[in-house]
């Protein structure tokens, strides 16, 4: 293992019947009835096609600019899993391009 690196198992995921009731929701009133504490701001970019996005998050925390880890999570994600990505607010780096997002 890469000193450095770590990539955790999932312990849970959310139920299907949940992401579904949350689907209908305004994302905005999802963050204030959790008092805005995991909301991710308004720098949070979709990258998927036009619609509603909603799933269990698998998230990924990077250095700007390296995508190694989403390439871990690419791997690791499930058939509805939103991959939610951290790479420190660099916006100078891209870490996912079209062939990745295929």
């Amino acid at each position: 293992m890469i000193p450095g690196f770590r990539v955790l198992q999932r312990q849970r995921r959310v139920s299907g019947e949940l992401v579904e009731q949350f689907r209908t929701l305004p994302v905005a009133n999802v963050s204030d009835s959790m008092h805005r504490m995991s909301a991710a701001g308004p720098r949070l970019a979709m990258m998927h096609r036009d619609g509603q996005l909603a799933g269990p998050a698998l998230t990924v925390k990077t250095r700007p600019g390296d995508n190694l880890m989403l390439h871990k999570a690419i791997d690791m994600a499930e058939p509805g899993d939103v991959i939610v990505v951290d790479a420190g607010g660099d916006l100078t780096n891209s870490l996912m391009g079209e062939l990745m997002l295929a």
